[in-house]
């Protein structure tokens, strides 16, 4: 493949190596955080899909003569099927999706809400692995929920999710009480994560899309955002907590010193009548594996 003139921005030659790697980099953590809370391919697939749709959608806002881009067009610029945008621009609601659950999710429901698999005092039952006689066995609820899934692949997974306990001895499977963390803690967390990352990741985005445009000679429209940080990859496990812990507290010296002045700017937006029609998103973060976990940065941003 010929590639673009040098005066060409990047994406109108097609996607660069540079862009899947980064893609791929970005993609890791978000397949290890659905595959973390049972969130199947297929499901990540249909949101991947809307997420390129409102992406095109954004893209194509604003251009003239056009009260709002075709099917066709949006289709070209996101790569998915005529049809399928068209879907997706008519139906945005994710109640369906969101109500889709892996067989083990379904297994683990069942066993926490169908009384058939409780005790006297509806507590769920700690069951035989296998079945006895006729009794209620952990074989028999897995294939209850699915014959296309082997009982043993079913386990396996509740217990690497830590949601059940094997008892050797006695051959039992029992729910773990130890598991349940509080639904409303679990979404929040979730919540704090995409507002954080999302417009982390949106920061990113944009300096990159700023950089096309000046390769394209367009002048800024503002300066880049503030995107940076330190990288180090020779230090012990003792020194990486060390790190980890000053970073805490230099969030705490940072978080004294903004939120008085950002209190100060909304005071003083009010008091002069401004429009007060933006957001702002400050943050720091730290994250420590061993070396090799990661890559590193190429933007000389390191230290050693």
């Amino acid at each position: 493949m010929t590639p673009p003139p040098a005066n060409v921005p990047v994406a109108a030659g097609g996607a660069s190596a540079a862009a899947i790697d980064a893609l791929l980099a970005v993609l890791r953590p978000l397949a290890r955080l659905a595959i973390d809370h049972g969130v199947q391919f297929g499901q990540l697939e249909e949101l991947a899909k809307r997420a390129m749709v409102e992406a095109a959608l954004r893209a194509t806002e604003g251009e003239a003569g056009r009260a709002a881009p075709a099917i066709s067009r949006l289709s070209v610029i996101s790569g998915i099927h005529r049809k399928e945008v068209k879907r997706l621009v008519e139906s945005t609601d994710l109640a369906e999706l969101r109500a889709e659950r892996a067989p083990a999710a379904e297994l683990f429901t069942r066993w926490m809400t169908d009384r058939a698999w409780h005790d006297g005092e509806g507590r769920p039952l700690a069951l035989p692995r296998r079945p006895v006689a006729d009794g209620p066995s952990f074989e028999t609820l897995a294939r209850g929920v699915t014959t296309d899934v082997h009982p043993r692949t079913l386990l396996d997974e509740l217990l690497r999710l830590e949601l059940v306990a094997v008892d050797e001895a006695a051959d039992t499977v029992a729910l773990r009480g130890d598991a349940f963390v509080p639904t409303g803690r679990i979404e929040g967390l979730l919540a704090f994560l995409a507002a954080n990352v999302g417009d982390h990741l949106a920061a990113a985005q944009a300096n990159v899309a700023a950089a096309l445009r000046a390769a394209g000679g367009e002048p800024p429209e503002r300066p880049p955002f503030v995107e940076q940080a330190l990288y180090a990859d020779a230090l012990s496990a003792g020194s990486a907590d060390d790190a980890a812990e000053r970073a805490r507290a230099y969030w705490g010296r940072l978080l004294g010193t903004l939120a008085p002045e950002l209190q100060r700017l909304e005071d003083e937006d009010r008091a002069a009548g401004r429009a007060a029609d933006q957001r702002v998103r400050i943050g720091l973060y730290c994250y420590v594996e061993p070396v090799g976990g990661g890559a590193a940065p190429s933007d000389g941003s390191e230290t050693r």
